[in-house]
């Protein structure tokens, strides 16, 4: 019984969504624009993230932050952000563009 308890303890947790906070998730997300560009003009040798699903972004931020996903410096870019500041900049980015 502790282990359903605990199991679904986790799972709220993890689903449980921030409030988004325009401000503050374009401030938490000036740093990223530097190497994932937002605009169809600049060409960039990252990835392009904008206007990528929130759900998706948040899981591969949280990827590189815990260590499951490596190969690039993405690890030491997330290291000092909460969870929730992550969860902030997914929102930002898959917000581009669909005004």
């Amino acid at each position: 019984m502790k282990k359903i308890a605990l199991i679904l303890l986790s799972l709220y947790s993890f689903s449980h969504a921030v409030e988004y906070d325009v401000i503050e998730a374009e401030m938490l997300a000036i740093s990223c624009t530097s190497c994932h560009e937002t605009d169809e003009q600049t060409q960039s040798v990252a990835p392009e993230i904008a206007g990528m699903n929130k759900n998706s972004l948040y899981e591969i931020l949280l990827n590189y932050k815990n260590g499951k996903k490596t190969g690039t410096m993405m690890k030491e870019h997330v290291r000092d952000y909460t969870d929730e500041q992550l969860e902030q900049i997914a929102y930002y980015f898959s917000n581009i563009g669909k005004d």
